[in-house]
């Protein structure tokens, strides 16, 4: 559908993307390891991090970010994550600290082989802001600027679903390939029947804390080591899910 539709029209796209894989090689493979945490523990947990390692500054140290979710109607992808599929993909724009994406953000395509997860990321630039576009405009001209071997992905992925806004924090290991984030202050807003981005009457997930481990695999006992003597509670924890459930869009 998508693809199809762009296709007729390649010279109007007024999208470029450039696939930034090649200079992300950590996006491209690895294990991601989530800690939920109380509220109460955000500052302790910060200056650990502080302490074990360093922290990594992205324009601002405290990240402002953006993730908006698309689906499917019947909400596979959704689904698919509560199931526990064991192959799975989700697509998704991000972008950080400005409440709608300017002239460029990102499209992320995450995708899971059981305990392995990865993302093909591609940088997109505009010649209009991407959040003031209709969002059938802006996903007709995003397929008709990416390689076509993702257009299967947008294709099955048509609808906007979620918009999740968070606080993140980054940290790295001084001398391991390790790096934690520490997301708070989660927010969603609803997408689904939307003609564009809607950022009116969201849901704030009070007191839910996340802290994500990013590492290469084998690495688990020096991720355990970076956080010592932290002991957190291992467990799934997908923003888009829990969002898709403060907003209604799924029943437990």
């Amino acid at each position: 559908m998508i693809a199809n539709q762009t296709l007729a029209h390649p010279r109007h796209a007024a999208i470029e993307a450039v696939d930034v894989g090649s200079s992300r090689a950590d996006l491209a493979r690895r294990r991601e390891l989530k800690f939920l945490l109380p509220a109460a523990q955000l500052d302790p947990v910060r200056r650990l991090l502080e302490a074990n390692g360093r922290r990594q500054i992205h324009n601002r140290e405290v990240s402002v970010v953006h993730s908006l979710y698309f689906d499917d109607l019947r909400l596979s992808a959704c689904h698919a994550n509560l199931s526990g599929l064991g192959q799975r993909r989700k697509l998704r724009l991000r972008w950080y600290d400005d409440p709608l994406p300017g002239k460029e953000c990102y499209l992320e395509i995450k995708w899971r082989e059981n305990q392995t997860t990865g993302k093909h990321r591609l940088f997109l630039r505009a010649d209009e802001p991407l959040g003031a576009m209709p969002y059938r405009t802006l996903m007709a001209r995003i397929a008709a600027a990416v390689p076509e071997r993702y257009w299967p992905v947008l294709e099955q992925y048509s609808e906007p679903t979620l918009l999740v806004e968070y606080r993140r924090e980054h940290f790295v290991a001084f001398e391991q390939p390790l790096r934690v984030t520490l997301d708070y202050g989660i927010t969603y807003y609803d997408q689904t029947g939307k003609q564009r981005i809607c950022t009116s009457f969201g849901r704030r997930h009070e007191g839910l804390v996340v802290l994500e481990g990013k590492l290469p695999a084998g690495h688990e006992r020096q991720l355990r080591m970076f956080l010592h003597p932290f002991a957190a509670r291992l467990g799934r924890c997908s923003k888009y899910v829990h969002g898709c459930r403060m907003c209604g869009l799924i029943r437990e």
